[in-house]
């Protein structure tokens, strides 16, 4: 039922995606087809909703079922979002490196198509959550919806031009989802801080402290030090 109520925010993403790749100057001069791309995008969700899976039971793992039984079982609201945006960096990397595609690019294009269905899927899966999480459910909708106007009007025309490194746009993604989501969890837990103290929140963090680690590493391999200004 979860994935039903998604599959707007998947048509979207792959719109989306469809939009920035066919028409690519860097994707035409290396002869890497539209089919290809889809063909990449297509394996990358299928990991990412294997991770998604996977994470979720990890973070709510109960010793009074099977691990697998929990796997396995198809119920609303067991997938993780962090788990299935480690699974998508995860494939994109392998994929782009084994079929010599520009890792960089590729990874922009997917981040803000991903970027583009996020509020759409983040709204569709309000239905599954509970009446005192609806508030932070609308107030991630509408940062994500402020965040992609940003990429789209301020960040991706500097991809395009050069102004900024490619790759850059997925990794400040990544920083920004990171950030976003330990600030609203935070600001769910303030009745109860240990509420904060979960798997998920650690695995967010660490997530956050990587984007920053290749946020530097980007900047201090680029010759030109350029700046987003």
């Amino acid at each position: 039922m979860e994935l039903l109520v998604l599959l707007p925010a998947l048509l979207i993403f792959l719109f989306s995606l469809y939009r920035l790749v066919k028409d690519d100057y860097i994707f035409i001069r290396k002869g890497i087809s539209l089919e290809q791309s889809y063909d990449i995008s297509f394996i990358t969700l299928w990991v990412s909703l294997f991770f998604s899976k996977l994470l979720y039971v990890l973070f709510h793992f109960s010793n009074k079922q099977n691990i697998f039984v929990q796997f396995f079982s198809i119920k609303n609201g067991e997938f993780s979002l962090i788990g299935a945006i480690i699974g998508g960096v995860i494939a994109l990397y392998i994929f782009s490196k084994y079929k010599k595609m520009p890792l960089g690019r590729m990874s922009d294009f997917f981040s803000l198509s991903f970027l583009y269905a996020l509020p759409v899927g983040l709204l569709a899966n309000a239905i599954f959550v509970s009446k005192n999480q609806l508030l932070y459910v609308f107030l991630n909708v509408i940062i994500y919806f402020v965040v992609v106007l940003f990429f789209v009007q301020f960040l991706y025309p500097k991809i395009l031009n050069r102004t900024i490194k490619e790759g850059m746009l997925s990794i400040l993604f990544l920083l920004f989802f990171s950030t976003i989501s330990l600030l609203t969890s935070l600001l769910s837990s303030l009745k109860d801080i240990q509420t904060f103290l979960t798997a998920q929140n650690g695995v967010t963090l660490l997530l956050f402290f990587f984007s920053i680690f290749l946020l530097i590493k980007e900047h201090s391999s680029s010759p030109s030090r350029r700046s987003l200004n």
